[in-house]
């Protein structure tokens, strides 16, 4: 324990040194920023970094969909969230610099007011698009419109302003997951816009929109209508390059987990991405079989991903020309790869150590190479177990929780599994190493982000009791009810499989005795027969 917390402290680490000037923190003094899409996990860390770590941040606009609640309450109220706590106390009126542009991606001209955007075009320096629509299962026209529409419109918007040094779009590793190779690069893009309207007509059209079949043909060898989405965008992005006088960029991150330090250990909001949910899963005891995987899974933390947006941005308006888009991707697994084995075996897996009071099921966890294995296995463990333990909370006066809890897991199972376990990507990074290496060591200290210094031992003994405190709610007060929790689950389930080997085992023995029975009759006649003859 002590060695992690040295290195956590170690200057040679992390390069502290007082007496340098930040680069980075220059490039932000006095800038004005427009940014979409604060509202979800990795927005809010962005948001916090910038405010804490740039004090000479000139403002922050902040695009927010229309609510009844008032500009002031809104601040109020997304600002009260514990992320913000460090901000807090470094930085008590950090409010002044935030103001609230309200709008709405799907709509025309982004339900902007004019005002509002006239104030975007006459002081916005630098344009962070971060918004988008996450779900994989969302209708068509409502995917496309927020994502590549609004994209678009957003650039339109961009192209207006008169001061503007950058636009950045945040997409995904995976906007291109076709390929097994992702390379700092503009790929070809799927489509053109015009068949993007037309998919966004046809899907209108039909009042349960295009079907599941349509879908997949119509985007194919793109997984879901969000990685397609993302990939007509970023075309969208490169396209606007070429013909603005402002920088452009595409950030892409591969999955973005749990805080490795800021603003403390394990920080989330509660946002559950891939590796995360079945980790999650694994530790309240829903899931406890698992595809084995000795391949890397790309993942990055979310405090490191948001200095490597700050930082890259930096970067691009420093050393390129504005007529090129340029790509910078962010994953681990090039330069400091994990694959899941390794994930638990250096997390020691704390679930059974520090166990939650909202346990569902006994904790315990299988892995295996065949996915057959793994859905058959998912059934014995996952959805029977769950019929059982409803049935002793309704025998207890108590509202069923297992099969709900299963019934929202099992449905996204299968694109967790794609981008978690069953795809053997490698995320290059070497335009993004090349800015890691261009920052001094003060910037190194404050926006720390490089992958190659990044110790997984140190980040994976947090990541449950961040998983703990910050997504299930559930604070080290209640250890002792967890404890209690995970005995008696665990115990109940020794005693079922005890009681289940030996009801397999007496039905066995009662099968086999009758299997015998014609036999001994056969021994018996055999007898008398000797005995006539005789």
């Amino acid at each position: 324990m002590d060695e992690i917390y040295d290195k956590i402290s170690d200057p040679d680490l992390w390069g502290v040194d007082d007496n340098e000037v930040s680069k980075i923190q220059n490039f932000y003094a006095n800038k004005t920023i427009f940014f979409t899409g604060c509202t979800g996990f990795f927005g809010k860390s962005i948001i916090e970094k910038l405010l804490r770590a740039c004090p000479k941040l000139k403002k922050i606009y902040l695009f927010v969909r229309p609510k009844k609640l008032s500009a002031k309450e809104r601040i109020e109220k997304y600002f009260n969230d514990t992320v913000f706590d460090k901000l807090r106390e470094l930085q008590p009126k950090f409010t002044s610099k935030v103001v609230i542009i309200e709008g709405n991606l799907e709509s025309p001209n982004l339900g902007l007011s004019d005002d509002d955007k006239n104030i975007i075009i006459n002081e916005a320096s630098i344009f962070i698009h971060n918004a988008s629509n996450v779900k994989f299962d969302l209708r068509v026209s409502q995917s496309l419109n927020c994502n590549v529409i609004g994209t678009k419109n957003m650039l339109d918007l961009a192209t207006q302003c008169k001061h503007l040094e950058v636009f950045v779009y945040v997409s995904t590793a995976y906007s291109h997951c076709y390929q097994q190779h992702i390379y700092e690069k503009c790929y070809p893009p799927p489509c053109d816009m015009n068949m993007i309207y037309d998919l966004i007509d046809n899907d209108r059209a039909h009042t349960n929109g295009l079907s599941k079949t349509a879908i997949t043909e119509l985007i194919a060898p793109w997984r879901n209508i969000y990685t397609f989405g993302k990939a007509m965008a970023e075309n969208l992005v490169e396209q606007y390059a070429t013909k603005s006088d402002f920088y452009c960029t595409i950030f892409r991150p591969s999955m973005i987990m749990l805080s490795y330090q800021e603003p403390s250990p394990g920080w989330t909001n509660g946002n559950l991405n891939g590796p995360s949910s079945i980790f999650t899963a694994v530790g309240l005891g829903i899931f406890h079989i698992i595809p084995k995987r000795h391949s890397p899974t790309d993942m990055v933390p979310v405090d490191m991903c948001t200095n490597a947006l700050i930082s890259t941005t930096w970067a691009a308006v420093n050393e390129f020309k504005s007529d090129q888009v340029f790509v910078y991707n962010y994953g681990s697994s090039v330069v400091n790869p994990i694959n899941g084995k390794q994930f638990e075996h250096l997390s020691g897996f704390r679930g059974a150590d520090f166990p939650s009071s909202k346990m569902i099921g006994p904790h315990f966890l299988h892995s295996t190479n065949w996915y057959s294995l793994f859905l058959i296995g998912t059934i014995i463990l996952l959805v029977i177990p769950g019929i059982i333990a409803d049935i002793v909370l309704l025998l207890c006066g108590k509202k069923p929780l297992a099969i709900k809890v299963a019934r929202r897991v099992i449905p996204v199972v299968p694109d967790l599994l794609y981008f978690s376990f069953f795809n053997n990507w490698r995320i290059h990074v070497h335009e993004t190493t090349k800015v890691w290496d261009k920052m001094n060591k003060r910037d190194n200290e404050l926006f720390f982000n490089d992958l190659r210094k990044f110790d997984w031992g140190i980040y994976c003994f947090s990541y449950w009791s961040g998983t703990r405190k910050y997504v299930l709610k559930d604070p080290i007060s209640t250890l002792d009810q967890g404890l209690k929790r995970h005995y008696y689950l665990q115990n109940g389930w020794n005693i079922f499989c005890i009681a289940f080997v030996l009801l397999i085992l007496y039905i066995f023995s009662n099968y086999f005795s009758l299997l015998l029975i014609p036999f001994c009759n056969l021994i018996k006649l055999s007898n008398v027969y000797i005995t006539n003859i005789q």
